[in-house]
């Protein structure tokens, strides 16, 4: 026999129960005297604050190694594209032959065509090059090298002279035609010297290193000198109060009076005596440590006093270095308060706070920038391909050796190479017969793992890698073997690259080219070529050794 306890309501209403009363009110008060609530407080709610300060756009950037400014106009790319963007010396074979396809295109449209085979012949493509791509080959067979009408394009306008026979009747619309197709070229081929990657990329420390200038706070310098290329942020940068700012526009003011909003956050306490809270957040629930302050105070603050914050949305550009001068608060009581900098004069507080680089300040000179909030000029969001080249750089203890390898590599038809297959191809294992024994004087290494070799830099004390290509027997030739990639590709190390000593540790680094492409504020896209630098996997081993004998 079973029984249930139900209540049974005199009245069909939910009034008495939302009333939520209490025998003995004045009990109730009595307790909250004894705890402390009716202990004066500061507690007047903000109606009204009003924000004065600037903002100044990021308006230059430069290499370390560079003195002169590069002019930057945050609404045309963001800087992404331009400190992380790759120099190619000339065009890639695709590009030459997009550029001679479209300079077919032009002669077309103009009513040109009978010089199109013309044109063909006196710029032809080396078909070897195409040997591994048939389709490709076919078309290049049939359109001219890019790279090779430029100086022919150049030479009809100058009037000099040029490879192809043209009828004077036709010469007119010919140098018309250069001329467009030159201003193409310009804008979808041609790569500038000195620019992005060519000088922002440290070889010796294997990330970019750059500048950029704002003339906020009289001028300020802000220094990027360990980017690994994983997306630029605010905290990338530090203040170089040494350095001398690129003259730039006025800053913009910032006059802002508004009312402020309390701070909603899910899980918050509601402020309705009845109200339940969402049960997709319990706080009671979160594992933490007696020593971890940081979560514990998340836990006090989301319980105990989110209710007491407010906020003030500024609308600031993207690409600005913004400096508020001061926040003033009215409360409902009509008192006026300045409000400081959170953390102000604690050395230890320096949340979304820029930094000082190496921590110098010479003369102890005010640096209005240590209070500024930068927005830097990067899209939100940009979509990344997968590498197309990757080098692992890893200890190998059993050789004593630091190597860089080669996992994979682009072709010159921009194709990815994996090194690794082909490697182990027919034909590529040494000459021998398996079932005799053979001594070797050293046993053979992939030609994709390069070897990095210590020595000596500037001090006994000080110890760098540099690349010490092996040697092959190439029919009875030894063949020094060199890297087929750009990773491992030196700019200034006198034709071979070496790294600090203490940039490649135990779990080794790995650097990847990536395609990048994002879309910018005015939905302009930017496509370019990036390098990453990740951990790597760990060490690995070579199998390389001297003095051995394989048994048969």
């Amino acid at each position: 026999m079973s029984f249930r306890l139900e209540p049974s309501p005199r009245s069909p209403g939910v009034e008495e129960g939302l009333a939520a009363r209490v025998h003995d009110p004045l009990w109730l008060l009595a307790r909250q005297c004894q705890l402390g609530e009716f202990n004066a407080k500061d507690a007047g709610t903000p109606v009204v604050v009003e924000v004065h300060g600037s903002s100044s756009p990021v308006n230059a950037w430069r290499g370390l190694d560079q003195v002169d400014w590069t002019p930057f106009d945050g609404s045309v790319d963001p800087l992404d594209a331009l400190v992380e963007s790759e120099e190619e010396s000339e065009p890639s074979l695709r590009e030459r032959v997009e550029a001679g396809a479209h300079f077919l295109r032009l002669l077309t449209a103009r009513g040109l065509g009978a010089l199109k085979a013309a044109f063909v012949s006196a710029h032809p493509f080396n078909l070897a090059e195409f040997a591994a791509d048939a389709l490709f080959a076919a078309i290049a067979k049939r359109t001219p090298d890019g790279l090779l009408l430029l100086d022919t394009a150049l030479a009809l306008i100058e009037g000099a002279p040029q490879p192809v026979a043209v009828d004077p009747a036709d010469l007119e619309s010919l140098v018309a035609a250069s001329s467009e197709w030159l201003v193409w070229y310009q804008e979808e081929i041609f790569s500038t010297a000195g620019t992005g990657a060519a000088v922002t990329w440290q070889e010796h420390r294997m990330e970019y290193g750059f500048a950029v200038s704002s003339p906020a706070g009289e001028g300020t310098v802000l220094v990027a000198d360990r980017y690994p290329g994983d997306g630029l942020e605010w905290f990338d940068f530090d203040i170089d109060p040494n350095a001398d700012a690129n003259p730039g526009p006025a800053p913009i003011p910032i006059h802002v009076t508004a009312v402020p909003h309390p701070v909603r956050f899910a899980g918050m306490p509601l402020p309705r005596f009845w109200a339940m809270e969402d049960a997709r957040v319990d706080f009671g629930s979160i594992d933490a440590a007696p020593n971890d302050v940081g979560r514990l105070l998340l836990v006090q603050f989301g319980t105990v006093y989110g209710n007491d914050w407010f906020v003030l949305p500024l609308k600031i550009p993207t690409g600005t270095l913004s400096i508020l001068d001061n926040v003033t608060v009215k409360d409902v009581f009509g008192r006026t308060f300045v409000l400081g900098k959170a953390g102000l004069n604690e050395p230890g507080w320096n949340m979304f706070s820029l930094d000082l680089r190496g921590k110098a300040n010479p003369a102890g000179r005010q640096i209005p920038a240590l209070n500024g909030l930068l927005l830097p000029p990067t899209p939100a969001y940009s979509m990344e391909s997968a590498p197309v080249e990757t080098v692992l750089f890893l200890r190998d203890e059993m050789a004593d050796l630091a190597w860089g390898v080669e996992a994979q590599v682009q072709n010159p038809l921009e194709g990815i190479v994996d090194r690794r297959a082909a490697w182990i191809a027919p034909g590529k294992l040494p000459p021998g017969t398996r079932d005799l024994s053979a001594y070797r004087v050293e046993t053979v290494v992939p030609d994709y793992w390069i070897p990095l070799a210590p020595e000596h830099f500037n001090d006994p004390a000080s110890v760098r890698l540099r690349m010490t290509p092996m040697e092959l027997d190439n029919g009875g030739v030894p063949t020094a073997v060199e890297p087929k990639g750009r990773l491992l590709e030196s700019r200034d190390s006198g034709g071979r690259l070496w790294v600090f000593d203490e940039e490649i540790p135990r779990e080794g680094t790995q650097i990847d080219r990536i395609y990048r492409y994002a879309r910018w504020r005015d939905g302009r896209t930017s496509m370019w070529t990036a390098r990453r630098r990740r951990v790597g996997r760990g060490e690995g081993s070579s199998g390389l050794r001297f003095d051995v004998l394989d048994p048969g």
